[in-house]
């Protein structure tokens, strides 16, 4: 497996990895922290829609619309505790979208030469 290496400015000040660990229907997600952009609880949707076969609800956000996505890719027509909105940039882009949430943690850590920092960030970096 190839090593993910963290950019240089931030690479000596990292000793662990800081986790956002969200359960949906009892199965635990960890996410890298920095790519939590925010968490909101009590989330309205604004819409729901159906792509793929798949119920979506939407949050509007500004200037964002929000989808957010079951991650076990089932449907998600009513609005769970917190919807847990994830950014990521992919070749220059920028993007947000949310997975539901029944619970969620942001206390959870692990060392960053831990074997599963890399399947953890990879998706993120």
């Amino acid at each position: 497996m190839s090593e993910i290496h963290l950019p240089e400015s931030i690479s000596p000040l990292i000793g662990r990895l800081q986790l956002v660990e969200l359960s949906w229907f009892g199965i635990p997600i960890q996410i890298p922290k920095f790519a939590v952009y925010a968490v909101i609880p009590n989330p309205v949707f604004d819409d729901i829609i159906v792509r793929k076969g798949r119920s979506i609800g939407l949050l509007k956000m500004g200037r964002y619309t929000v989808p957010v996505l079951d991650p076990f890719q089932g449907d998600v027509k009513k609005e769970p505790k917190f919807a847990v909105i994830v950014s990521l940039i992919r070749h220059e882009h920028f993007g947000l979208f949310a997975y539901p949430a029944d619970c969620v943690k942001y206390d959870v850590d692990i060392p960053a030469k831990h074997s599963s920092v890399n399947s953890l960030v990879s998706d993120f970096l």
